[in-house]
């Protein structure tokens, strides 16, 4: 792995364990073996080091919302896909939502960021959503309140962590189990006669995925 991979590993890692105020570059570089000055040879500063951390996962976490739902039969797989894939890089970027009202006012860069990743991911989660109501998954009424399903997903996905944190709950799979289910909550009111069978096979999946996580922790 190059210094410059290293440096961005290392940086998550101390990140998510420490918070940003308390880790410096010196931290940094100390806990891969190397100068400041070889750090200072990739990135210009901390803030220089969370930018890139923050590009890593912009992308990582964009990919995920290209998932789509084209028929019926990928619903179950795919719409767990989208969820799990979501809180587990959640859980590896911990710190970016722990602390991202801190970082943003703190880089316009970081703001810059933050605001492109959910314009990218509310055209995404649209065009989910439609593709949800064209296979009879979703009621056709449900597009006139796209925008608050979105915002009330989006305020429990991005805020799953925090909560955990703060209530003392360990970030573990289970914990992002429950995070999907709660996530699922917003849709299961506007789902169809057809979508209600869907979404109980759905459950019952993550359900049976649940047994096996307790089964070998």
């Amino acid at each position: 792995m190059k210094n410059k991979d290293r440096i961005i590993k290392i940086a998550i890692e101390l990140f998510n364990d420490y918070g940003t105020k308390v880790i410096t570059t010196n931290h940094i570089a100390k806990e891969i073996g190397i100068s400041p000055g070889n750090l200072y040879y990739h990135f210009k500063n901390k803030f220089d080091i969370i930018r890139s951390i923050s590009d890593k996962f912009n992308t990582e976490l964009e990919s995920v919302f290209k998932i789509q739902i084209n028929t019926i039969f990928d619903f179950s797989n795919n719409i767990i896909s989208i969820y799990n894939c979501f809180f587990r890089i959640q859980k590896s970027y911990q710190f970016l939502f722990t602390e991202g009202i801190y970082l943003a006012s703190q880089d316009n860069v970081l703001l810059d960021n933050y605001q492109q990743l959910r314009t990218t991911i509310k055209e995404d989660y649209h065009k989910l959503l439609k593709n949800l109501i064209k296979i009879n998954i979703i009621k056709k009424e449900t597009l006139s309140i796209i925008n608050d399903l979105l915002n009330a997903q989006w305020i429990i996905m991005w805020y799953w962590v925090s909560h955990s944190l703060l209530d003392r709950t360990t970030y573990d799979n289970l914990q992002i189990q429950k995070g999907i289910k709660l996530s699922f909550s917003i849709i299961a009111p506007h789902l169809t006669s057809v979508g209600k069978v869907e979404f109980e096979k759905t459950m019952n999946t993550l359900n049976l995925r649940n047994e096996k996580t307790k089964f070998y922790i």
